[in-house]
């Protein structure tokens, strides 16, 4: 007698083998999740109970999972937006925080794009991209979106990526910040990187950052 471990080792390799698809991913959305949450979020004034199909859906991306397959971005967004529209913010936190849903750079941005209306969306996005650790561009937009230049700055120099900064790009988010304080120490930063690299605190003229310099100057050499 096998184990479910063993049929379960089994009927996977099979399926690998013979590389069967009964149904696909893009079918069981069109035809089965998308009528019944699409149908309920074009009817938003009535209440409808979607934990049973919430759930139904859980266990089919489950499924997909044990198998080894990777779960296509449509249905996680369906999820997670269906989710949010039913107020069930808890529940969409305890997939996150358990992995229901796989780590990505599309999730990461469906979840920032939701901070508004679930706060904590930030903080997980931020930690999903981190871990991926290939989304260094992503995360430093993330935290210049938020004025947080100083962090961005910081985020850069810990992956050993500090020489790649565009200083026009900084700056300006700087300038916009409105503090004279982030804006100063922004700009010394990158005065500092410029004696390090060409023994000057001038900026090269490829850098493009006049503008910034004449607010520097405005703002602390009067």
């Amino acid at each position: 007698m096998k184990s479910d471990f063993e049929v379960l080792s089994i009927t996977k390799s099979w399926l690998a083998a013979n590389a069967v698809s009964v149904i696909q991913q893009d079918d069981v959305y069109t035809h089965v999740f998308y009528p019944i949450f699409g149908e309920q979020r074009a009817r938003r004034d009535e209440k409808s109970n979607s934990s049973f199909p919430i759930s139904v859906m859980v266990e089919y991306i489950a499924s997909l999972q044990t198998f080894d397959l990777p779960v296509h971005f449509y249905l996680y967004e369906l999820l997670v937006n269906t989710l949010v529209d039913c107020g069930q913010l808890f529940r969409l936190h305890q997939f996150l925080q358990y992995h229901v849903m796989a780590d990505s750079k599309h999730l990461a941005c469906l979840l920032l794009s939701l901070q508004n209306v679930y706060p904590p969306a930030f903080q997980i996005a931020l930690d999903m991209l981190k871990r991926l650790g290939t989304a260094h561009d992503e995360i430093v937009e993330v935290f210049l979106s938020k004025h947080q230049v100083l962090t961005a700055i910081r985020y850069l120099r810990s992956v050993g990526l500090a020489n790649q900064m565009q200083p026009r790009k900084f700056l300006s988010v700087a300038k916009e910040s409105g503090d004279p304080d982030i804006f100063y120490t922004t700009y010394k930063y990158f005065e500092d990187i410029n004696v390090k690299q060409r023994n000057t605190t001038s900026f090269a003229p490829g850098d493009h950052c006049e503008e910034y310099q004449h607010h520097f100057s405005v703002l602390f050499c009067q």
